[in-house]
């Protein structure tokens, strides 16, 4: 009677620390996806961007007109509300500069000048 006893014991102990041990490995692993969303309001309003942030790290972006996926893009923050996007593939030194406060243009970095494209909105999810 007393060996099941122990024997129930350990085993439940055993099962415990098991599952802490399990949901510990879980939460660990576990990364956290948001989404930076530009959509563009006032002219251009097929076009958005999708900028995806993992674990506080901008990862990649995505350029969509008409619904549609046109291209995958390299991103950056470019200061304190922008983040440069630039397309893949391209050789240019171009890029687009996504603002938060809404301003979307596109920068030529050898010539140094940046043309507006529209007014976007803004999201963070």
């Amino acid at each position: 009677m007393k060996r099941r006893l122990l024997l129930g014991l350990i085993l439940a102990a055993v099962a415990l620390a098991t599952v802490g041990v399990d949901s510990y490995g879980t939460a660990a692993a576990r990364r956290v996806t948001k989404t930076h969303q530009f959509r563009c309001t006032d002219r251009n309003q097929s076009l958005y961007f999708l900028v995806y942030e993992i674990d506080g790290h901008l990862d990649r972006g995505l350029m969509y007109v008409e619904n549609m996926q046109v291209a995958n893009m390299s991103v950056e923050w470019a200061g304190t509300n922008f983040i440069k996007a630039k397309v893949n593939g391209n050789t240019a030194n171009v890029a687009f500069l996504l603002g938060k406060d809404g301003n979307l243009m596109v920068a030529n970095y050898t010539t140094s000048t940046r043309v507006p494209v529209c007014h976007a909105s803004y999201a963070y999810r």
